[in-house]
């Protein structure tokens, strides 16, 4: 699963793409109503990849961002952008 999701000017873009065993695309793509940070945007598309996988009975998922602080914190790592 990839997943990304930007916030400027008062919009938000996020999007989550799953690759399925057999190299299917299944893009999903969603809107959020309120004016967050970059950082709480890609903590919520995390969350609704992660729903939508559950959604589709996926057992098994590869979680691929471009977030460091939010991918550290899924490993539980400490960031450096914290």
């Amino acid at each position: 699963m990839y997943f990304e999701g930007v916030a400027q000017q008062g919009r938000t873009r996020a999007g989550v793409i799953f690759i399925t065993p057999q190299q299917d695309l299944l893009p999903y793509s969603f809107s959020l109503n309120h004016n967050f940070s970059n950082h709480v945007v890609e903590y919520q598309v995390l969350i609704l990849g992660l729903e939508a996988s559950i959604q589709l009975d996926n057992h098994r998922l590869e979680i691929c961002g471009d977030s460091q602080l939010v991918i550290n914190q899924l490993l539980g790592l400490r960031s450096k952008e914290a």
